[in-house]
C-alpha cells in the first residue's frame, strides 16, 4: 500500500513543521491559534454528527415504520439528534462571530471562531467534492452493500 507511506508521511511533515512552528513562535500566538482551533472544533462536530444522524435516517427510509423499533431507534432518536446538533451548531455560529468570543481575535470585525469554524467546513465541502469527481461509483451508493442494513434483525428484546 503505497498511499499508507504517503500518508504516513505527509502526518510527519506536518507534526514536524508545526513542532518548528512551535519552537519559534511567541507563546501567545500559540494560545491564541491553539485556543481558537480548540473551540471551533465544536461547530464542526455538531455539523458532522447532525449530518450522519439524518444519513441514518435515509440509509434506513424503507425501515422506519415497520415496527416500533425501527420508529424510536432509527427515526425518532435520530431526528431529534440530527435537529438538537443542528440548533446547537446555529448558535454556536451566531455567538462566535463575535471577537469576543473564544481567543478574542478576530479578522474584519468578525469572530476567528467563526471564520475558522466555518471555513474548515467549507474546505471539508470542497474537497467532498474533488473526491465526487475522482470516485463518483462511492458517491452513487454502489461500493456499499446496501442489502446489509436491510437483512439486520431488529432488537426485539429491547422493544416490550
Amino acid at each position: 500500500m503505497a498511499d499508507k507511506g504517503l500518508k504516513s508521511n505527509v502526518v510527519g511533515l506536518f507534526g514536524g513543521t508545526m513542532l518548528g512552528i512551535s519552537s519559534v513562535a511567541p507563546a501567545y500566538v500559540l494560545t491564541i491559534t491553539l485556543g481558537t482551533l480548540a473551540v471551533s472544533v465544536g461547530a464542526k462536530i455538531c455539523f458532522y454528527y447532525g449530518l450522519t444522524a439524518f444519513g441514518c435516517i435515509w440509509f434506513f427510509r424503507h425501515q422506519l415504520f415497520s415496527s416500533a423499533f425501527n420508529i424510536v431507534f432509527k427515526f425518532l432518536f435520530p431526528l431529534l439528534g440530527g435537529l438538537g446538533l443542528f440548533f446547537v451548531l446555529i448558535i454556536t455560529l451566531r455567538d462566535s462571530a463575535s471577537p469576543d468570543y473564544g481567543s478574542g481575535a478576530s479578522i474584519g470585525g468578525i469572530g476567528l471562531v467563526l471564520i475558522l469554524g466555518l471555513g474548515l467546513i467549507l474546505l471539508g465541502l470542497v474537497f467532498m467534492l474533488i473526491m465526487r469527481a475522482r470516485q463518483p461509483e462511492f458517491f452513487r451508493g454502489e461500493t456499499i452493500k446496501h442489502e446489509s442494513a436491510h437483512e439486520m434483525r431488529p432488537h426485539e428484546h429491547l422493544v416490550s
